[in-house]
């Protein structure tokens, strides 16, 4: 850019030495004009990149410094030292002086921080700038202080996650979340209550009265994206079977993709082998009594109607595989499955669901007469919509440490950080 600065005014002096024409003293104008005009557009073009540049800093930076608050010894100086090593990182090999800024709310679990600079104007003669200052700023905050166990993520549902009669969902030491920012997005309805250690909400709550949440949700949070959505999902493979019905018989089924759906009924007593079973364009069905038990197993389901089914009679107990694309994942759905298909757990005898279920496009319904989950070392659900109906005392576990199958990544023990500024 400097050369077309001096290619500028070389043609500048030629004019005025030119007096032939009377166009000297016009033409030094334009000149002027262009130069002036092109100086303005170039810098701040250079600025705008080195804010751009900055500002992910910033962004990253703040966010590094925020997950010190997992820490229960997290004091502002760890918290600084986080946020200014991560900038520096950033940083190394760059020529600007960049002065970095955190600060620190530890009332709030928050955390500011402050990137300053300057961009060096190329055309400081024109302008009369030598450089331009440039700040940018990110705020960052640990939602909750607890593990989190539920998220419902749609934010455009009128009730994302709804508790209605006498259901009970139990989450006494992890946090609860719901993403719709609609003024009833969290429900609970007749006789229902919510409790956990955290319970929040991105736009309202409706209760019929004290007593149904414990304690009462905060609202207006930050909706909470979807921590699993960077997960590798599992590849349907060639139909291991098709439309498949298990009638009374005992027996271990293999690992696969199980096209059209699969029928456990009749009493059948069915296990599943360790490995990730895939349910392609049908559902999984458990009914007339049967029983369905995995260890290590992971249940993926993907296309049009696969979807799953325990109904009241059915017996359930599964837990999530240890290693693998469905690590700590026990049910999940494809990301691409059609919007709003629902998966039943009706079972009165589903004691034993250890791991995490995620359902970014579908609803999740429990509606049971009796308690599920409460047998498992954890359960985490991530669902599009989760309701809780009828009878059920669903319940959230956070005993990590009794159990080697491993929490995914964003929620459990591991918290919830993000920006808000």
């Amino acid at each position: 850019m400097p050369d077309v600065w001096e290619t500028l005014k070389r043609f500048g002096r030629t004019a005025f030495r030119d007096q032939r024409g009377g166009v000297a003293l016009p033409f030094a104008m334009a000149v002027g004009g262009l130069a002036l005009g092109s100086s303005v557009v170039v810098d701040y073009s250079i600025a705008s990149t080195q804010r751009a540049r900055l500002q992910g800093i910033a962004d990253a930076s703040v966010l590094a410094a925020v997950r010190e608050f997992r820490l229960g010894n997290a004091s502002s100086n760890i918290i600084i030292q986080a946020a200014q090593n991560h900038a520096n990182a950033a940083l190394a090999g760059s020529k600007e002086a960049v002065v970095i800024t955190p600060t620190v709310d530890l009332a709030n679990r928050s955390v500011t921080v402050r990137l300053s600079s300057s961009a060096t104007s190329f055309f400081s003669g024109v302008t009369g700038r030598s450089a331009t200052n440039i700040a940018t700023t990110a705020t960052a905050k640990m939602v909750g202080g607890a593990p989190v166990c539920v998220i419902g993520l749609d934010q455009q549902a009128n009730t994302t996650i709804e508790m209605d009669k006498s259901a009970r969902l139990n989450a006494p030491e992890c946090s609860i979340y719901s993403n719709s920012k609609k003024p009833n997005g969290l429900v609970a309805r007749n006789s229902a209550v919510m409790k956990a250690a955290f319970i929040c909400s991105a736009g309202g709550k409706s209760s019929p009265g004290p007593g149904s949440f414990l304690p009462e949700p905060k609202t207006d949070c930050p909706a909470i994206p979807d921590p699993l959505a960077q997960r590798k999902q599992p590849t349907a493979s060639s139909c291991t079977a098709t439309a498949m019905v298990v009638n009374g018989a005992m027996l271990s089924l293999s690992p696969g993709t199980y096209c059209g759906g699969l029928t456990l009924t009749g009493a059948a007593r069915v296990t599943f082998s360790p490995g990730v079973f895939i349910f392609k364009d049908g559902p999984l069905v458990v009914t007339g009594g049967a029983t369905l038990e995995g260890t290590n197993v992971g249940l993926h389901f993907t296309g049009n109607g696969a979807t799953m089914k325990f109904d009241p009679a059915s017996t359930i107990s599964l837990t999530a595989p240890k290693s693998g694309d469905m690590a700590g994942l026990l049910i999940s759905e494809d990301r691409a499955a059609p919007l709003g298909q629902q998966f039943d757990i009706l079972s009165n005898d589903a004691r034993t669901l250890l791991g995490t279920i995620y359902l970014p496009q579908g609803r999740l319904h429990i509606g049971a007469n009796g308690a599920v989950a409460d047998k498992s070392a954890y359960t985490v659900v991530v669902a599009r919509r989760f309701t809780l109906s009828e009878g059920p005392t669903m319940v959230l576990n956070t005993n990590y440490g009794a159990t080697d199958i491993p929490v995914p990544a964003g929620v459990g023990p591991s918290g919830q950080s993000m920006l808000t500024q």
